[in-house]
């Protein structure tokens, strides 16, 4: 199953990630030198599979939101999120 990421063009820090067949998205943002994921959904499971126990809810309370992710945690997160 193809994954779909985008950026609108205001906010080019902000990828949002769907994937055909499963309800919500996984957005993934640098601010700050810091990256944070923020998901919804189908897509929390998926999530706290790789990068375990989220931080707290987001800024809308459907999502959960996980701070500090380490890149080789997003490497394993869209593989595990390309492999649905």
């Amino acid at each position: 199953m193809a994954i779909s990421i985008s950026t609108k063009n205001a906010d080019t820090w902000k990828m949002r990630i769907q994937i055909p067949g499963l309800a919500g998205d996984t957005y993934m943002c640098q601010q700050g030198g810091n990256v944070w994921v923020s998901a919804s959904a189908d897509h929390q499971t998926i999530c706290q599979q790789v990068l375990g126990y989220p931080a707290h809810t987001d800024s809308q309370e459907s999502y959960l939101r996980w701070d500090n992710v380490q890149s080789t945690d997003l490497i394993e997160l869209l593989f595990q999120l390309d492999n649905v």
